[in-house]
């Protein structure tokens, strides 16, 4: 007697949903859009973030234009590109990324004027977490320094980054 299925036998390209190995409850998802010509950019180029690790969540990097700079701790540092696709950043890792205003072309000609990624990280279930409410908090605190003027506060940055562990 033939075997038969209760699903029509199909490429995963003609299913609307795949779920596969790689399905994963996220606790947010963005895309992140970097104008390398803005003043601000420009001007804080030679400056980079301050290395940090997530003690709970594994972060994900995925580069759609441009090229970003990474630093992850047993790593090293490197620029990755669409090429690359997915890069995961593993809990307890010291880490940073920045956008790489200069792509190595001669004289800046074709050169990128905007660098776009998918950032995201997955859910825990730990009351400290990397998730929106860090992100509005973190970055309204950034935003308030860069535009604004404000000076940085120890105490403040602590106050609004409970989920990550800065390296200052």
């Amino acid at each position: 007697m033939a075997s038969s299925t209760l699903l029509p036998q199909s490429s995963d390209a003609d299913r609307p949903i795949v779920a596969n190995q790689r399905t994963r409850a996220l606790a947010f998802a963005f895309e992140v859009t970097f104008d390398l010509t803005h003043p601000h950019l420009i001007a804080l180029a030679a400056q980079k973030p301050p290395r940090h690790f997530h003690p709970y969540q594994e972060e994900y990097i995925q580069v759609l234009e441009g090229r970003l700079g990474v630093n992850v701790e047993g790593f090293g540092e490197r620029d990755i590109g669409v090429e690359d696709g997915e890069v995961v950043v593993k809990p307890w890792k010291y880490h940073l990324l920045y956008p790489v205003l200069d792509d190595g072309r001669p004289n800046g000609e074709g050169r990128m004027k905007t660098c776009r990624f998918l950032l995201s990280a997955e859910d825990t279930g730990e009351a400290l977490k990397l998730d929106t409410v860090f992100f509005q908090n973190w970055y309204g605190y950034q935003d308030d320094i860069v535009v604004r003027g404000a000076k940085m506060d120890l105490i403040q940055v602590m106050c609004v980054s409970p989920s990550t562990v800065f390296c200052l």
